[in-house]
Formats: structure tokens, sequence, C-alpha cells
């Protein structure tokens, strides 16, 4: 691919380049600019905001129902994604053993094999009916629950996450499958230990509960959102862009690690492939486009430093505009100033 990556169109506005402080500012950044185009009269479906990986739809779909701008997600959302979804359900059966809903769900998740006719005497209070083999199938998971149900009263909510990818077999499992798909889905759960890392200080059986009524009051408002919203902002993957057209155009998380893209198995980075994305991305703007990246980012509950994306290096200058984050919401009030070489 040419590292030239502009069109013949000279009349085009500047790529509009924004550095959030966080995450978190680079969320509220997009979410705000957002806000403020379709203030001044753009179509809410002429907005698209693209990301390379799915984890980084959870902090912008959090920014845009804060900053009540109407958003459909392209994909599934973060908090009904099945290994979220799995995670949340062994935290909410360690604080309640008795939720037959959660049990259903985990009690075989990973394969563990106790099958349906055991799940259910179990449930019904018919242990004493179970033969041999299938009570100690059983019982190990009780003891999983059991070393879940200490972790979560006595450690930070982020450490106890981690713990049940560990204890429950579902890390494990997602690594050995080694394709695509089970690395992005590592990816995701990587992003809720960030998440938890917000209710690291609040005292541990309570920040459970906090982090679940979280949970569950965004996807009741996307819920809601979905039965109001068809005129919309589209968050979506890069690869779901292909061949789709938008007047406004967010390329977010431009780090080095995240786009270009490293992989989470062997630390890979398809330098070619990455380059052709970027080249994707780019060209899915009809009027303008907004870089972001944030300078720290909160990866699997640790905080990084970031080295802005190679990307940007291809980009002349004379192209970009720096965004001043005073007038964008964004709270970290940092000056951009990036040079390009």
């Amino acid at each position: 691919v040419e590292k030239n990556v502009f069109t013949n169109n000279h009349k085009g506005e500047k790529l509009t380049l924004y550095a959030g402080m966080t995450g978190y500012d680079e969320a509220e950044y997009v979410a705000m600019t957002a806000k403020n185009l379709v203030a001044d009269g753009a179509d809410p479906s002429s907005i698209a905001v693209l990301y390379r990986t799915n984890f980084q739809s959870r902090s912008l779909e959090e920014a845009f129902l804060n900053f009540e701008v109407p958003y459909q997600l392209l994909g599934t959302k973060f908090f009904e994604r099945k290994e979220v979804k799995d995670v949340l359900s062994y935290l909410r059966l360690a604080l309640n053993p008795g939720s037959n809903a959660d049990l259903t769900r985990v009690i075989n998740t990973p394969a563990r094999g106790i099958g349906k006719v055991t799940m259910l005497k179990v449930i019904e209070g018919n242990r004493a009916d179970l033969n041999k083999g299938a009570l100690e199938k059983v019982q190990k998971f009780d003891v999983i629950m059991s070393d879940i149900a200490k972790t979560a009263t006595e450690k930070p909510l982020s450490d106890t996450i981690k713990f049940i990818m560990k204890r429950s077999g579902i890390e494990d499992e997602l690594k050995d499958e080694r394709t695509e798909e089970a690395l992005e889905r590592l990816e995701n759960l990587r992003e809720l230990v960030t998440l938890a890392t917000r209710y690291d200080e609040v005292e541990p059986s309570e920040a459970v509960e906090q982090l679940l009524e979280s949970a569950a009051l965004q996807s009741d408002q996307d819920e809601l959102k979905e039965k109001e919203e068809q005129d919309a902002v589209r968050l979506m993957t890069i690869h779901a862009a292909k061949g789709l057209e938008f007047a406004y155009v967010f390329i977010t998380g431009l780090e080095e690690g995240l786009f270009p893209h490293e992989r989470l198995d062997d630390g890979k980075t398809d330098q070619e492939e990455e380059r052709r994305l970027f080249y994707v991305a780019l060209t899915r703007a009809e009027k303008k486009i907004f870089l972001t990246y944030a300078h720290m980012r909160t990866i699997f509950g640790s905080q990084r430093v970031n080295v802005p994306s190679s990307f940007l290096n291809d980009i002349d200058t004379k192209h970009v505009e720096s965004a001043n984050p005073s007038e964008s919401g964004g709270k970290s009030g940092y000056e951009t100033t990036i040079y390009l070489d």
C-alpha cells in the first residue's frame, strides 16, 4: 500500500487531531464533538466512529450515553457480549448462590462435562440422586465458586475479575483457541477488568454490587435507546465499515499497539494489513475526518503510556489541525501538540 494516503480532492477540510490525556477523555471528546455536529445541523447517521478492535466500544458507548447522543452500534454491545455476560454471571452467582439463572449459565461454561440432567438435579436440590462421576464434577464446580466468592469479598474488584477469568477456565479456553474471534473475546474481558478498576477503592462486596448495577443500567438504557433511535451516530470497527461512507468520520485509538494493532497471543503486528485498514478508515469520510488517541490508556487494569500511532507520521502536517480540548468537553484540558516527522 502506498504511503501517500490522500486523494486529489484539494478542497477538503483539514484533518482534526485530538490527543486526550486518558481513554475516557478521548471518548468524551468524540461524543461531545458528535453532539456539536448534530447541533450544527449534521444528520446523526452521517457521523461514524471507527475503532480497530471491539473492546474499544465500551468507553465510547458510555460517553455517548452520558452525553445523551443517540448512537447505534454495529455488532453486539459490550455488556451483551457472551464472554462479558459469562464473567458477570460468575460474579453474581458468587454474591447470590441462589441465582438459578446464573447457575444455569456458568455451571458448564467452559465445558466441564455437566449436562442438563445433572444441572436440573442441582437446581432442584436433588444432589443425592447424582451418580458418583456427576457428583464429583459438581463438587469441583462448587470449589471454583467458593474460591471466587472468597476472592470477591477480600480483593479489589479488578483482581476478582482477573481471578474469575483464570479460575473458571474461560481465559485458558480462549487462549488455547487462538482464533481472531477468541482473542477479541479475551480483549473484551481485559476491558471489563479495566472498567472494574474504577471500583477498586470501594469495599469489595459493595464494589461488586456497583459494577453489576452499572452494567444492568447501561443495558437497560441501550434497550430504551434502541427502541427510540434509528437516526443515530454509527459506532463500528473499521472492518465493519468497509464499503460504507459517511460525511464525518472519527478514527479513534491511534496508538502503537492498538492501531496498528498488536496481537494479544504473540505480540506481532501485520504492518501492511494495518496500514491498509487505516486507508480504509480514511476513505470512509466524504467531508471531514477526526483522528484521536490517548496519552494514557488503562489496559487489563494497568495504566499504559502510549506512543502515537506511526500512521500519523504518514500524514503531512499541512493537512492536520490540532483540536482544542477546552472547546470539546474533554476533561484533560491538555493542549495537543504533535510533531510529525
